[in-house]
This record gives structure tokens, C-alpha cells and sequence, in this order.
């Protein structure tokens, strides 16, 4: 069963461009770990300044755990708490099966005869 993170991330206001700095190394960081299925940092197109979300998707629970014992999640932790407001609001969802949806393309009006 793999697992996606939904973190919220609340950075101070005033130290935004170094949190979005470390959030997008630590996702490039990420996608290269041993049972990471991806991740993505980004600014919700409604935040405010200094507001992130970051996204990872995990193989299963014991390889999400196992970079929690890495060097790379110490040093990420050791950086990210002076940049915070307040404590990221994080969900972790586990999912028993995933589809990739796709378009319907006898629906496309430029494809009616």
C-alpha cells in the first residue's frame, strides 16, 4: 500500500524565497530516494506569503520511514525550523489503489466529423 504526504508548510513572511529555496532542494532530494515515487513542492496559487505545500509519494510505510533516518531528512529538519511561523499541518493518506484518469477523446469537439 504506498502512502502520499500532504504537508502545509507556514514560513515566515519575511524569509519566504529561503524556505521555497529548501523546499524545492529537498523535493529534487527526495525523487532520488530509495522508495520515493515523487515529490513536488509548490506555492498555493491562493497563500500567502510564505506558504507551501509539499507533496511525496511514498512505495509503503517502512521505506517512508526509512529516510526519516537519513541525512538528508536531519539536515532538512536541522534548516527548516527557523523558517517556520508555526507547525506544518501534515496529512499522510494511505492508498490501497491508485488510476491515472485520461481524457476521452471522442469528446474532443475538433475530433467530431
Amino acid at each position: 500500500m504506498s502512502l502520499t504526504i500532504h504537508a502545509e508548510i507556514h514560513g515566515l513572511g519575511g524569509r519566504a524565497s529561503e524556505l521555497r529555496d529548501l523546499l524545492l532542494e529537498h523535493a529534487g532530494r527526495l525523487g532520488g530516494a530509495d522508495g520515493c515515487l515523487g515529490a513536488t513542492a509548490y506555492a498555493p496559487l491562493d497563500g500567502d506569503t510564505g506558504e507551501y505545500v509539499l507533496l511525496t509519494r511514498w512505495r509503503d510505510e517502512p521505506a517512508m520511514t526509512a529516510h526519516y533516518a537519513t541525512p538528508d531528512y536531519t539536515r532538512y529538519i536541522d534548516m527548516i525550523g527557523e523558517l517556520l511561523a508555526r507547525p506544518s499541518d501534515v496529512t499522510i493518506s494511505y492508498v490501497e489503489r491508485e488510476v491515472r484518469a485520461t481524457a476521452d477523446a471522442s469528446q474532443d469537439p475538433t475530433r467530431q466529423g
